[in-house]
């Protein structure tokens, strides 16, 4: 929750707490006066608050992503896209878009309780536009499927025109319907004729192939040895983002673990294939594949660094 005043927050998490017992509330209070909302120093903090709960939440031992999906309902400002883009793919954003109408006074409704408590809970409620489309995502996502071009790793699925930020992009902020299924990418039929390392016997799959004839399988899940990296709580923000990513996309809870396996449509070695690692960097991938995971974590056997 984002972009409350100091002077009602603590009240208004407080009934919406009340109102709303399963759910958890973050939430870091805004300056009182209108205009700009979110700076840095703002949004790191409840990055912080979000990140830290998920990790808290894991190193307990739940086998599932806790919690089970995260929305961020925030004011909108002139500086949300700051706001939206250092939360990156992680969230299910949405606007509350009556609390920047402004009273009698010409001061902004977020600073009203009531109105400010009505906004949350319409924004959550069962027929809300946010949560319609969450479960749309949520959906999507568990069927955990070759061909389902919201689960693909948004750095290193490349098309003519680049990655897949500015395309994600355009979901976050409304610009892509979430049933556009993104044909434009694909999915491509592939066969073991293509693939003999990858597919069965009179098996096809269904797979995106990027512009570099890189194709993203679906691992199965009995690969899904490499879990969401665990950070300890003094770690820093980015590495807290990175453990998010890799545990949710637009709101929706991702499986521990999962990741596409990434090889060469015609089934030849990646042979210097360039990937973007959230933690290596850029590198030249040598082997016959590549894990690539949510967060764009790359686990390769044999790869050298990049220029850029």
């Amino acid at each position: 929750m984002a972009g409350l005043p100091k002077s009602i927050h603590k009240e208004v998490v407080d009934t919406f707490q009340a109102r709303f017992p399963l759910a958890i509330v973050k939430g870091i209070p805004s300056p009182t006066r209108d205009g700009a909302l979110y700076s840095a120093a703002l949004i790191n903090t409840l990055v912080r608050s979000v990140g830290e709960f998920a990790v808290r939440r894991r190193t307990r031992g739940n086998a599932q992503p806790t919690p089970g999906s995260i929305t961020l309902l925030f004011v909108p400002a002139p500086d949300q896209e700051r706001l939206l883009r250092r939360f990156d793919f992680v969230v299910m954003s949405a606007p509350l878009p009556t609390l920047v109408v402004r009273d009698e006074h010409y001061q902004q409704l977020r600073h009203d309780r009531e109105a400010a408590v009505t906004a949350l809970v319409e924004a959550v409620k069962a027929s809300s536009d946010a949560r319609a489309n969450l479960n749309h995502v949520t959906r999507r996502l568990g069927y955990r499927s070759d061909n389902e071009a919201l689960l693909l790793p948004p750095r290193n699925f490349m098309t003519d025109d680049g990655d897949l930020v500015a395309t994600f992009t355009d979901f976050r902020q409304g610009h892509r319907l979430w049933t556009d299924r993104l044909k434009e990418l694909g999915p491509t039929a592939l066969t073991r004729d293509d693939v003999p390392a990858r597919i069965q016997h009179q098996q096809t799959r269904r797979v995106f192939v990027d512009s570099r004839s890189i194709g993203f399988f679906i691992a199965h899940p009995a690969a899904y040895d490499g879990a969401a990296r665990e950070v300890a709580i003094d770690d820093v923000v980015d590495l807290l983002l990175d453990t998010l990513r890799s545990l949710y996309r637009f709101g929706g809870a991702l499986e521990p673990g999962i990741h596409h396996d990434a090889q060469r449509s015609n089934g030849s070695a990646l042979d210097g294939a360039i990937f973007e690692c959230c933690e290596k960097g850029r590198i030249s991938a040598k082997a016959a594949y590549a894990n690539v995971y949510p967060n764009d974590f790359v686990r390769v056997g044999d790869y050298t660094a990049a220029d850029r």
